[in-house]
Order: structure tokens, then sequence, then C-alpha cells
């Protein structure tokens, strides 16, 4: 990975870290002079940044004026929890036989990272870490395809939580996820698939009780 794509990431996170954590806002204005002065980087990383985050679907670019967050309604918030309960279950069904014991283990070792010694008050590393393992979940089917629809609609629910959600944040919600979690590995490693789909539909279902 050059240098202009580490710095594109670095934006690209912060960014999408400042939005989670409620620095930004819908009525926000973000402009590549900011950012720049923020950054303390050239503008062709800051740029690529701005429009990755706008093919994600988390802003919109507004020309000769900046970017803002994109807004989603909690209808839209719904129906992205909706569509990940219907593919997400199917997806571990249709793959079940791909999963290795070795990526259990290492499904299993990013869940004991994200979790441990975590601030349970943050936001930021509770959302960082459900989405990971769901992605690293993902990532053993090779299915690139629906990989990167998981990927488009984890980024797009961020933003809705983010608006909707963030003043209700609960530390309980860290220990509940973490336990579905921890849940969900104990059924995989048993190969208990009935089991370890029906744990992921209460975990994706979980993001509405909130």
């Amino acid at each position: 990975m050059n240098e202009k794509t580490n710095l594109r990431n670095t934006v690209y996170k912060g960014i999408q870290k400042d939005i989670l954590t409620g620095k930004y806002s819908v009525d926000s204005i973000i402009n590549e002079r900011e950012l720049i002065e923020k950054y303390g980087i050239s503008k062709s990383p800051i740029r690529d940044a701005l429009i990755e985050l706008c093919n994600d679907g988390i802003l919109v670019s507004i020309p000769r004026y900046g970017y803002k967050i994109v807004y989603y309604s909690k209808e839209y918030y719904q129906n992205i929890v909706d569509f990940r309960l219907l593919v997400e279950p199917a997806q571990l069904e249709k793959y079940w036989d791909r999963l290795t014991d070795d990526d259990i283990l290492e499904l299993e070792k990013l869940h004991i990272e994200g979790t441990k010694n975590q601030d349970r008050d943050n936001i930021e590393l509770y959302w960082k870490s459900n989405s990971e393992f769901h992605l690293k979940l993902a990532s053993f089917y090779h299915d690139e395809f629906f990989y990167e629809t998981l990927k488009k609609a984890l980024n797009r629910q961020m933003v809705a939580f983010a608006q909707f959600y963030w003043g209700h944040w609960d530390r309980s919600i860290f220990s509940l996820y973490t336990e579905q979690h921890e849940d969900m590995i104990k059924f995989l490693k048993d190969r208990n698939k009935e089991m370890a789909i029906e744990e992921l539909k209460i975990d994706i279902i979980s993001f509405i009780k909130m």
C-alpha cells in the first residue's frame, strides 16, 4: 500500500469517525480546505477519500459548496436491517461448508481483540468492532459481490445509526453485542448451523432495539 493510499484511508476513517461520534451532523458542510488544514496533507488524497465516501453512500457532493452527510430516514434504516436479516443468514447457510476451523479461530481472535479492554461508552469502538466481525465472517464465503454489498450496507447503516441512535447510546449494548458474538462463535465451533444462523438473526435485529 503506497503513501497516497495510506493518507486517503486515514482521511476516510477520520471523517467516518467524526460522523459516527456526532462531530458532523446532517447540516454540516465538509470542504476540502478545512480537511487539508486538519490533516496537513495535499488535496489529492483528501479528494480521493471524499470521492470514496460519496461512492459508499456516506457523503454527497454539492458542486462549488462542499460535501454533506447523506440523510437516511428511519424507514431507510429499518430497510437496511431488513435487508441484512434476509441476506446474511441466507449466505451463512449457503456457504456453511466453506467455513474452516481456521476461519472460525480467526473470527474469534478478531472478536477478542475488538472487545478486550474497550471503553464500553465508546460508540465508535462498538461500531468498528461489530462491522469488522460481520465483514470478516462474510470474507470466508469468498463471494466478492456479497462482501462489497454488505460493506456498503454497513456504511449506510452507520450514518443512519449516528443520526438516530447517538443520543440513546447505552453501555449495556456493548455487553449485549459481545455476548451475541461469543454465542455465535460457540455455535460455529460446534458446527451447529441452525443455532449459528438464529444467533446471527438476533444480532442483526438488536440494531433496531436501541
